[in-house]
């Protein structure tokens, strides 16, 4: 049974994004509840970002490397939600660079299979999360290096909201269309959220000039893959979602080094 309030809304949120070991009964397998528990996903996001900062510290302690600390710390990520995220950004560069009409474009997104597009796209996001996040390592220490990991997961699962709010379903009968759009009240209180642990983790390593960037970067990066978005295949579908969150943190983690 799904327990009303913020906290079990977090629970709710991380049940759906991770595979984290959550009691089934602090859950609701209602696409109702999962709806209602959407305004936590930034805090669920934050929890994740913890969880693999405990990792990346636990890889310092043992004097790894920065950049294989940083790569533990992503595979953590990937690990715990079971690379929902990043099968999303695998499908949506098959899909978008791989057919010449949203149809094909669609169904290619359905396919469960890695092309050439995907492939490049996830190599190439996954080692500039981890680059990036080895460079604030090393100008800022690995505390700040696991602050900065828990407002990127809060701000970019608040990005993926923003997308979903403000685009319509692409895919009739997905759960992205079965769900239903946030509401207005929802991403308010979602964005309240994201923007206050992003706050709070990004300007004491980089200040506000960091905070300011990152929320330009992302901002710009969520205009453009909206418009892309809409080029591509007329709206928004589960995987976009996905991709958005991948595309998002790394917008985030530029515009945190850019101001180190």
């Amino acid at each position: 049974m799904h327990r009303s309030g913020i906290i079990g809304d977090t629970v709710q949120s991380l049940g759906f994004l991770s595979r984290l070991p959550i009691p089934r009964n602090w859950l609701d397998g209602e696409s109702s509840a999962l709806k209602a528990s959407l305004r936590a996903f930034p805090l669920a996001g934050a929890i994740l970002g913890l969880l693999a900062g405990l990792a990346l510290l636990i890889a310092d302690f043992l004097h790894l490397p920065v950049l294989a600390c940083s790569f533990i710390a992503v595979g953590v990520l990937i690990a715990m939600t079971g690379a929902l995220h990043e099968d999303g950004l695998g499908d949506t560069a098959d899909g978008f660079f791989g057919a010449a009409t949203a149809g094909q474009r669609l169904e290619i997104m359905k396919d469960s299979r890695i092309g050439t597009f995907a492939a490049l796209a996830l190599v190439i996001v996954t080692a500039l999360k981890a680059t990036l996040l080895a460079t604030i390592m090393q100008r800022t220490g690995a505390g700040y290096a696991v602050m900065a990991l828990v407002g990127v997961e809060a701000a970019s699962r608040t990005a993926m909201l923003v997308l979903w709010y403000a685009l319509p379903s692409a895919r009739p009968g997905g759960l992205a269309d079965n769900l239903g759009a946030p509401q207005w009240e929802t991403l308010v209180c979602a964005l309240a959220i994201g923007f206050g642990i992003l706050a709070i983790t990004i300007v004491p390593a980089g200040g506000w000039t960091a905070l300011l960037k990152a929320l330009i970067f992302t901002a710009a990066l969520l205009y453009g893959f909206a418009k892309l978005c809409m080029a591509k295949i007329g709206g928004q579908t589960g995987d976009t979602l996905g991709a958005t969150q991948q595309l998002c943190a790394l917008a985030v983690l530029i515009g945190l080094v850019s101001a180190l």
